[in-house]
């Protein structure tokens, strides 16, 4: 009966530590896209853009936290296309808004990007501002919800996001 016993245990354990393991664990998916987006100013759309994605995003089995790491290049925007620039977008639990860093060999640049974006899981569908006001987004409807929502005080350089449980998930 104690052998018994024994074996359940060491199934349960092994069970307990391998799913413990899968959650740790990031499973990376490749991205590679390009996405076209509109330049507002001051609301109204002033032209068109692309945005150049290329890297790894990780998929955790039984969490929310991802991660982007790789190239986000805004094609009018040069300095998120110098060689050696790398991107990371990082997805928190719950909220529906990302933060987005730029980094250049080991240091992170000034890039006149507001760090709080909107995108959605696939990385097709996003919203951007410049800390001048100018906004990216790939629609009306998504450049709407970004300036509902977040906003950017260029005197004091404070993001300022409204009503967070509010931002609706972009899918």
């Amino acid at each position: 009966m104690k052998q018994k016993y024994k074996a359940i245990i060491k199934v349960v354990v092994v069970l307990v530590i391998g799913f413990w393991v899968l959650s740790i664990i990031p499973f990376n998916r490749k991205i590679k896209q390009e996405i076209s987006a509109n330049i507002y100013i001051n609301g109204v759309v002033s032209d068109e853009t692309s945005v150049f994605i290329d890297g790894e995003k990780s998929n955790y089995l039984f969490h929310d936290n991802e991660s982007f790491y790789g190239n986000f290049h805004v094609l009018s925007y040069k300095k998120t296309g110098r060689d050696g620039m790398s991107a990371q977008i990082a997805w928190k639990n719950d909220e529906h808004i990302q933060r987005l860093r730029y980094y250049y060999k080991g240091t992170f640049p000034s890039m006149d990007i507001i760090s709080t974006l909107i995108i959605n899981e696939k990385m097709t569908q996003f919203a951007l501002m410049f800390t001048d006001g100018t906004v990216i987004a790939t629609s009306d409807e998504l450049y709407k919800i970004y300036t509902q929502h977040i906003s950017y005080n260029p005197d004091t350089g404070i993001t300022s996001i409204k009503a967070i449980n509010k931002i609706p998930k972009i899918k």
